[in-house]
């Protein structure tokens, strides 16, 4: 029972409460992220509660259980005080039953609401890490990458869990001992009102300290959240381009700026221990001060004769327990405000609003797939000088259009719009004659497929990449998709062939693999329109042969395809060209027009540093493009 030992008084260097506080916590490197005003005590504080909504009956539950558990603790010192009553009538039985029973009962009723409060905080944490992993879905790209993907992960991960591990410290015991204190003051009430009276009033003048503590725990939650991230930031980051550090020799540098977030988060964590034991330390002086002052009234009162000499034993009994859950609050009340702090991140990630275009309702059964960039105009955020500068562009169905520029010219991000990953600043882009958003989201992306200039692949086999998105494909479809673009060649070599694990980010395999596992999961879609961002700069001759054959094969198949390039050998072999330079576009047309010796774009491949338009030049960056 939690209270058992409390029930005969004891010195303070034995008070229960020493039994029930954790070690002092530790210096250990956690993440979280966040930005913006922190929400106030209350607001957190009342969200975190209705987070447990979904559990009302089970915390109702255990409530009930904890006053149970609370009623039966507080008629054990009863018993004792008549216990020698029973033992001088030789009725033992009566003497040892009763407190038996009543710890019996009290130890289980605690057993299966500790039970109960555990399991309600673990679905409580994972609806939050639902709730915020769909956050995360809705937000915009450009807001996500400005984030990190180190502080987004951890948002939806430690954050949660941060808060679970600290409600699960402090608020069962919190909530426990607020049941018994209620039942204990009830009891010394009734026992002798004035030092009842007394008790209460001297409780405010206990609780400032540890309520002032509480508040710098609180504010200090964010402050280790931030620096945590910023240390788990130079961690991942490392880990993804451990070969650049490498081949910099730069495995110093990087441990000396981890080893420096390090002690920004240390220097953090120790103000955090400091005020956790000055919060211990004013606790156990608090609960001593009450039970002195309790006892120096009482003695007034017995040499009055207000109350008799048993009376006041038993207050006291009472009392000194009454102590011991005001100190347990004490010391958990900073505890459960750092909590607290620790979610205001999660619900003001959850409260930004996304900037991303809500999905349309259009799902035509038929779709031609012509695409319209009506003046379109964009600028990154935080940026003054647009990118795109009045584009207007059209791709008819079953066109093969190559977009020819420079790296910087603004192509990648010509693509991104289509995709949706950005929106406009002005202008409109149109399918079919609709804008973009008035299509359904699932829609659009079946219909519209795109190879970015560095496809990214997930840590799963390489079947389920290919049809990553479309659903139960068999391995047939699988398989035939991989052939078109001679991916199946080097998939066969492989042990475990399409089974093969690609491993993070499909760091198993070279680039020219990836770019083809990317193209053949495009293909197994079956688009109306194909976008390919410098698709071939990594495939081997071979490869690029069988996959330009395959573009070019689409014009009698319906398929628009739109290849952005910063090759011109690859531009003249489609049937419209279009040329883009910083942001706009300078000149459309055949290929043997735009292309020709002597044409504006032929100068401009001599400034670019290719020869000509037969194209023996740079592939292109892989930048932003």
């Amino acid at each position: 029972m939690r209270g058992a030992a409390a029930a005969s008084p004891q010195p303070m260097s034995d008070s229960p409460v020493s039994e029930k506080l954790r070690p002092l916590p530790g210096i250990g490197i956690g993440v979280g992220v966040g930005s913006g005003a922190a929400m106030g005590t209350m607001g957190a504080g009342r969200r975190l509660l209705l987070s447990l909504s979904p559990e009302s009956r089970r915390c109702a539950a255990g409530m009930g259980l904890m006053a149970a558990s609370a009623l039966g603790e507080m008629a054990v010192p009863y018993y004792m005080g008549r216990a020698s009553d029973w033992v001088a009538r030789e009725d033992e039985l009566a003497a040892i039953l009763p407190m038996v029973l009543l710890g019996l009962s009290s130890a289980v009723t605690e057993l299966v609401c500790d039970v109960i409060f555990v399991g309600t905080l673990s679905r409580t944490q994972s609806r939050l890490q639902r709730r915020v992993f769909a956050a995360v879905l809705r937000q915009d790209i450009a807001e996500l990458r400005a984030d990190g993907a180190g502080d987004v992960a951890t948002r939806v991960t430690r954050d949660a869990e941060d808060v679970r591990e600290e409600l699960g410290e402090a608020l069962s015991l919190l909530l426990w001992y607020l049941a018994r204190g209620i039942c204990l003051f009830a009891t010394m009430a009734w026992l002798s009102p004035r030092m009842a009276l007394l008790t209460m009033l001297l409780l405010p003048l206990l609780l400032a300290l540890p309520r002032a503590m509480g508040r710098f725990r609180q504010g200090l939650a964010p402050q280790m959240q931030k620096a945590h991230a910023r240390a788990s930031e130079v961690a991942v980051e490392t880990f993804q381009a451990m070969a650049t550090v490498r081949s910099f020799a730069n495995e110093d540098g990087v441990a000396a700026c981890y080893r420096q977030r390090l002690q920004q988060s240390h220097s953090l964590e120790k103000k955090d221990v400091a005020f956790y034991i000055v919060n211990l330390w004013t606790s156990g002086f608090s609960a001593l001060a009450l039970k002195m002052g309790i006892l120096y009234y009482g003695g007034q009162l017995v040499a009055a004769g207000t109350v008799s000499t048993g009376d006041l034993v038993t207050f006291l009994l009472y009392q000194m327990q009454f102590t011991d859950v005001i100190e347990v609050l004490l010391c958990y009340y900073p505890t459960l405000t750092k909590a607290v702090g620790s979610s205001e991140k999660i619900f003001e990630f959850l409260d930004r609003e996304p900037k991303v275009a809500p999905s349309g309702t259009m799902a035509p059964s038929e779709l031609q797939g012509h695409l319209q960039l009506e003046d379109v105009w964009f600028s990154y955020p935080g940026r003054q000088e647009p990118v795109l500068k009045g584009v207007s562009l059209e791709l008819h169905p079953g066109e093969v259009l190559a977009l020819l520029g420079p790296p910087g010219a603004g192509k990648s991000t010509l693509v991104a719009l289509v995709s949706r990953l950005h929106q406009p600043t002005a202008g409109r882009l149109l399918l079919d004659g609709h804008p973009l958003p008035t299509y359904q989201h699932s829609y659009l992306c079946r219909q519209v497929a795109v190879v970015p200039q560095e496809p990214l692949l997930f840590a799963r086999s390489l079947h389920d990449n290919i049809s990553y998105g479309s659903g139960g494909c068999s391995r047939d479809q699988v398989t035939a998709a991989a052939r078109r673009v001679g991916a199946h060649n080097f998939i066969t070599r492989l042990p475990q062939g399409y089974d093969t694990e690609v491993g993070e980010l499909g760091g198993q395999l070279s680039g020219g693999q990836r770019q083809a596992v990317a193209i053949a999961r495009a293909l197994l879609r079956d688009p109306r329109i194909l976008i390919l961002d410098e698709h071939t700069s990594a495939l081997d001759a071979e490869s690029q042969q069988q996959v330009e054959q395959e573009m070019l094969a689409a014009r009698g198949k319906g398929r628009a395809v739109l290849m952005v390039t910063g090759r011109a050998a690859l531009a003249a072999r489609a049937q419209r060209v279009a040329v883009l330079e910083g942001g706009e576009v300078r000149q459309q047309g055949p290929p043997d027009e735009v292309l020709r010796p002597g044409s504006r774009t032929w100068h401009l491949l001599q400034d670019w540093g290719q020869k000509g338009a037969t194209g023996e030049g740079d592939r292109g960056s892989r930048g932003e493009g």
